[in-house]
């Protein structure tokens, strides 16, 4: 096969013009939303961009290069019930934002000249999250995670933990499943505990409160005016920083979110010279009360909470860590932890006597902002690509999701999950820890909720068997499966990579430890007929819950759909 290559690559007839079809390409050129600085951050922010206005009729923009940053401003107290606590030296690591980037946002919708391109769906960090980490290869996460907002590793699995009382139990990071333990030891322990994993930390955890530069305590000499940097420098630079306002703990992050990873169709598109789109984000915002329970050494502290102390409504992107230490960690007198996540600035807040606001916390980029580049191309080239794609075809991935709640344990499902879908080309379903009350859950509310859970970046252990899916009446799956790391491979392994394997290049961050204990349930269903594909037909799942506790079933149908494109005009046909 190298042999072949080599010869085709030196077949190949070369040309001074090879390196680059462009004249110029600038890449610093960003809109501002159009929310004027508003943003409700409770519970659901909406953020609006108008495209439109990037219009330039000399260039290009290439939308597979769209990117938008987002000011997220994360504010947190330690309350004695009724009032503030001073911050110890270690607080830096109390907050942080949950792998991915893309969890910040719950769903989205493109519209470009008036017509629905991406509709809006729920969940859709969930989906494009796994289809990140199907797609996503070592080397990418090692040179672009930590801009994305992954750490140089995933979340490790060896770091969760169970505690099925809704209380929380003494020496519990949380109630239900926690994975917050940013300090301990690496998943290779150097010593032997008590029980397998005990003293394992969240490696990735810690990558992650490593981004935000402690203003706030210089004792290791890199801040402040005689040292290495100051405040003004990293907000110019935007880099991540924490500091301390009026006894609040605050962290500033400047949240990168490349928009093909939200829509698919924009990876597709390429280059036109008019967009005129319009794109909305329902941003994850909120603010939580968690009640922490004994004294802060190792062995007592228990973090716990209530639905009723949660504003998030859907997916918490903010993980409150465990720091049992007096001196460093949660102090001695700490009753309730409060914390948010917010876009630029924290709302009034009104929990164990404590309200965010009161930190006048604001960060120093005051709009979300959506950055593109221009193009010029040479003009002989430009001319003949205009000419060829003044009807050019589009085709990607969008998707509809379904909820289903409370599937008891050893309980069988099966339902129709969508009456008359057009050419799918897979289904996803994510297993998720019951919302219920009780011994069983936990929690007691939706475990993407949680802000002691790495969820939804990782998923949970729930095994599902005797699954089965059928489009039109046709069972896609030879037996029913009893559903295990090999299928996954084998349903997952082309349909989502990015490269072909023919030269034995594999991309994907899915290994068999890490799925085993957070599973995601992928069949693909591309393969059939052109012309069944182009006709309505009902898709079918049904699966036992082989867990020891019910669970919450996400199920998502991905699905090929099309329009045409005047790359001059930006005009849509669909």
């Amino acid at each position: 096969m190298s042999d072949n290559y080599t010869f085709m690559k030196s077949s190949l007839a070369q040309d001074t013009g090879d390196y680059s079809p462009y004249i110029e390409k600038n890449y610093n050129s960003y809109i501002n939303d159009i929310n004027n600085g508003v943003y409700t951050n409770n519970s659901l922010t909406l953020v609006n961009f108008d495209l439109g206005q990037i219009y330039n009729s000399q260039k290009f923009t290439d939308t597979s290069e769209l990117f938008c940053v987002l000011p997220i401003t994360m504010v947190a107290a330690y309350s004695t019930g009724t009032a503030i606590i001073k911050p110890t030296p270690g607080s830096s690591s109390l907050c942080s934002i949950k792998t991915n980037f893309v969890n910040l946002i719950h769903q989205a919708d493109l519209q470009v000249n008036g017509k629905t391109i991406e509709s809006t769906q729920p969940f859709i960090n969930v989906a494009r999250h796994f289809q990140l980490l199907s797609e996503m290869s070592v080397n990418d996460l090692a040179t672009m995670g930590h801009t994305l907002g992954f750490a140089n590793t995933l979340d490790s699995v060896k770091s969760m933990k169970y505690v099925s009382t809704q209380a929380g139990t003494s020496g519990g990071s949380g109630n239900g499943m926690s994975n917050n333990r940013p300090f301990g030891e690496p998943d290779n322990a150097t010593t032997l505990a008590a029980s397998q994993n005990l003293k394992i930390a969240n490696s990735a955890l810690q990558y992650k409160i490593g981004r935000y530069l402690d203003t706030s305590n210089n004792s290791n000499g890199l801040f402040g005016t005689n040292n290495l940097v100051t405040k003004t420098q990293l907000a110019n630079e935007f880099r991540p920083y924490y500091e301390v306002n009026a006894d609040h703990m605050v962290w500033y992050d400047f949240a990168v979110i490349k928009l093909e990873h939200i829509f698919e169709s924009l990876s597709n598109l390429g280059l036109v010279r008019r967009f005129d789109a319009t794109m909305r984000l329902w941003i994850n915002t909120g603010t939580i009360n968690a009640t922490v329970d004994g004294s802060a050494s190792a062995s007592t502290l228990q973090y716990s909470l209530t639905p009723a102390n949660n504003s998030f409504s859907n997916t918490c992107p903010l993980s409150i860590n465990y720091l049992p230490d007096t001196t460093n960690g949660v102090p001695a007198t700490t009753k309730n932890i409060v914390a948010g996540l917010y876009i630029a600035k924290p709302p009034v807040t009104s929990y164990a006597g404590i309200n965010l606001q009161d930190s006048a916390a604001s960060h120093p980029l005051l709009n979300c902002r959506l950055y593109y580049s221009q193009i010029t191309v040479h003009p002989e080239k430009s001319i003949k690509y205009i000419e060829q794609n003044r009807s050019k075809k589009v085709v990607y991935r969008s998707f509809v999701s379904s909820l289903y709640n409370n599937i008891g344990k050893g309980s069988a499902f099966n339902s129709l999950i969508n009456s008359g879908i057009v050419h799918p080309t897979a289904v996803l379903i994510v297993p998720f820890l019951g919302a219920v009350s009780g011994v069983e859950a936990g929690f007691g509310d939706y475990q993407w909720k949680s802000p002691f859970d790495s969820c939804p970046a990782t998923t949970s252990p729930v095994s599902l068997t005797n699954l089965q899916v059928s489009i039109g009446g046709q069972n896609i799956l030879q037996s029913n499966l009893f559903y295990t790391y090999e299928n996954f491979i084998e349903q997952v392994n082309l349909a989502e990579s990015m490269t072909s394997s023919d030269f034995g290049v594999s991309t994907g961050l899915f290994n068999q430890a890490y799925w085993e204990w957070s599973r995601w349930y992928f069949v693909n269903v591309e393969r059939s007929q052109l012309a069944d594909k182009l006709q309505p037909r009902n898709v079918n799942i049904s699966f036992n819950n082989n867990g020891e506790v019910p669970v919450d079933a996400m199920v998502f149908i991905f699905y090929s759909d099309e329009f045409v494109v005047d790359v001059e005009t930006g005009i849509i046909t669909k």
